[in-house]
């Protein structure tokens, strides 16, 4: 079979690989994306367990760059379910007329760097073989499964499925199923069945602070205001930190007085979402220990008043800082208030084995079950690159999964030291914000530097120095250190929740204005930081001169 030869090769068919695609088309190269999966969603395809939603608002989890589609594309309540999301994805990929551009089923296998001709060489799961100037990999960073090594785990007679792997064919209805997890996944997924089983048995290592997400229809006159006010909406967000629509008030918490802090924290509470509790009232919720402290007791009591079970209460009650990814929940805490649902404490009465009934603790109780839901999570970062069954290998024959071996290093999120014309779409150490905004900002960024290396009439190479990657690691170092409480907790957020990891700062942490502040500035010293060698070609088609970086309509 004759290689396929591209201009540009997206890998993954999410967010970020469907805009990256869409936008290279628009420049006029010759590009083709693999996806995995039969169809297009990245993390969303895969997460199909009951209950799975986003808990970013549905008038802003959706691209910027086109307007008639935002004004007329439906969305009947403020929060998106998986199946809305999917089905929006796949509207605009026909829209657009993308489809034809995907190749679905195709896993990336290896992915090797030619010097001698300064190509990428990508070998699929379907046989084809690609060559490419441009390797573009949107491979997320929740890809690869974590499944922590229980003893046992295959001697349980019944379905063991993780999240990210729901088996749709197995009818938890009147079953005895046992979740392990009580992350943002765990969570959802025991809200949505309890009202279903017979029995509930949550497994809880590290409890949460679970705000309420308060899903509600969007009326007409709601939605009309929404579309008059756009332009201004994606302004306003590009000058937040977190970029999910709300004000981002300096107030320190610890400046007011008590009332007021109650005051702000239960008006927070009634409008619902976590990541609006931990930023629309005050400043400095998620670096100052002292006030984040404070929101911590007022969720405590909050636990404390609706779980009647003190037993049950004290499980769901974190005695860390609010300093993990912030979940939300529909009625969760109250779903402990029912006989069926219970709360195993794995701090006090960790997992001793899975046996062929259920789950045995070290206090020797057996908790027999019918099923078994592994909620753990992912080997989140670099996981989604390391599992690559033949590496991507760079200049030098050396892997990523080698360059990473001590700890995750990149340049801006997007690139890698030897490795040339490699660029990585909402990859680990991009911006910690909304993702479809950083996904655009970085996706412009990208789109805008090949254009104009694509002027000059030359094909070039393009790779981040590596001074210029020590040094974007270490800004990420220190901004997770002063500017968060990352640290001061085991999560995914540092790559601490797999066993045996190393701890490495997955993303940049001074938000997405300071964050799309710096492309700019990269871009306007010369691309600053980044290698670019140029090989004369003759020029194949007119190349549009239309600058990408951060346009908001097209």
């Amino acid at each position: 079979m004759s290689p396929i030869v591209v201009d540009a090769l997206v890998v993954g068919a999410g967010f970020g690989g469907i805009y990256q695609l869409y936008s290279l088309l628009k420049l006029g190269l010759v590009t083709k994306a693999i996806e995995k999966a039969e169809g297009a969603g990245g993390v969303w395809f895969w997460n199909k367990y009951p209950g799975v939603m986003s808990d970013t608002e549905s008038y802003l989890y959706r691209y910027s760059w086109d307007k008639e589609d935002l004004q007329t594309y439906p969305w009947p309540n403020n929060y998106l379910t998986r199946d809305e999301i999917l089905k929006y994805l796949n509207h605009i990929i026909d829209k657009h007329r993308l489809r034809e551009h995907l190749h679905f089923s195709s896993e990336l296998l290896s992915a090797k760097w030619d010097e001698s001709i300064n190509k990428w060489h990508v070998q699929t799961s379907t046989g084809d073989t690609f060559i490419a100037t441009y390797l573009f990999t949107a491979l997320g960073i929740h890809n690869k499964l974590n499944i922590p090594d229980f003893p046992g785990l295959d001697l349980f007679r019944g379905p063991v499925m993780h999240s990210a792997s729901w088996n749709s064919n197995v009818d938890i209805t009147n079953k005895r199923v046992g979740v392990i997890g009580c992350g943002s996944s765990g969570i959802q997924i025991s809200n949505a069945i309890a009202p279903k089983v017979t029995e509930l048995h949550c497994f809880i290592r590290h409890p949460q602070f679970s705000v309420p997400l308060r899903l509600q229809p969007i009326s007409a006159g709601e939605r009309s205001g929404i579309n008059h006010r756009y332009d201004d909406i994606w302004a306003a967000q590009a000058l937040t930190r977190e970029g999910h629509g709300y004000d981002e008030p300096e107030t320190s918490a610890m400046s007011v007085a008590p009332e007021e802090r109650q005051r702000v924290f239960e008006r927070l509470w009634k409008v619902g979402n976590g990541f609006r509790f931990l930023h629309e009232g005050f400043g400095d919720l998620t670096s100052n220990p002292e006030a984040n402290e404070e929101a911590c007791k007022f969720l405590r009591s909050k636990i404390i008043s609706i779980v009647k079970d003190p037993a049950k209460a004290a499980v769901l009650t974190p005695r860390d800082l609010f300093a993990r990814r912030p979940p939300c929940d529909q009625g969760y805490y109250e779903k402990f208030n029912h006989a069926n649902v219970f709360a195993i404490d794995l701090q006090t009465t960790p997992i001793l084995k899975i046996e062929g009934k259920g789950i045995r603790t070290s206090d020797g109780k057996l908790h027999e079950l019918d099923v078994i839901v592994l909620a753990t999570g992912f080997h989140s970062g670099d996981g989604s690159y390391k599992s690559i069954p033949g590496h991507i290998t760079g200049r030098g024959g050396i892997s990523l999964s080698e360059h990473w071996r001590a700890e995750i290093r990149t340049y801006l999120g997007m690139f890698v030291s030897s490795f040339p014309n490699l660029f990585m779409v909402n990859g680990p150490q991009g911006s910690f914000s909304h993702a479809p905004r950083t996904i655009e900002s970085e996706v412009d960024f990208l789109t805008t530097m090949i254009s104009e290396l694509q002027k000059t009439g030359s094909v070039g190479t393009v790779e981040c120095t590596a001074d210029a990657e020590a040094e974007w690691v270490l800004t990420c170092d220190d901004l997770a250190a002063s500017r968060t409480l990352v640290n001061n907790v085991s999560s995914w957020l540092t790559g601490l929740n797999v066993d045996g990891a190393k701890p490495s700062t997955l993303f940049y942490y001074a938000g997405l204005k300071e964050y799309r502040r710096v492309l700019e500035n990269v871009k306007d010293k010369g691309y600053h930081g980044l290698s670019v060698s140029t090989a004369e070609c003759v020029p194949r088609r007119d190349l549009t001169q239309r600058s990408f970086l951060f346009s908001v309509w097209s």
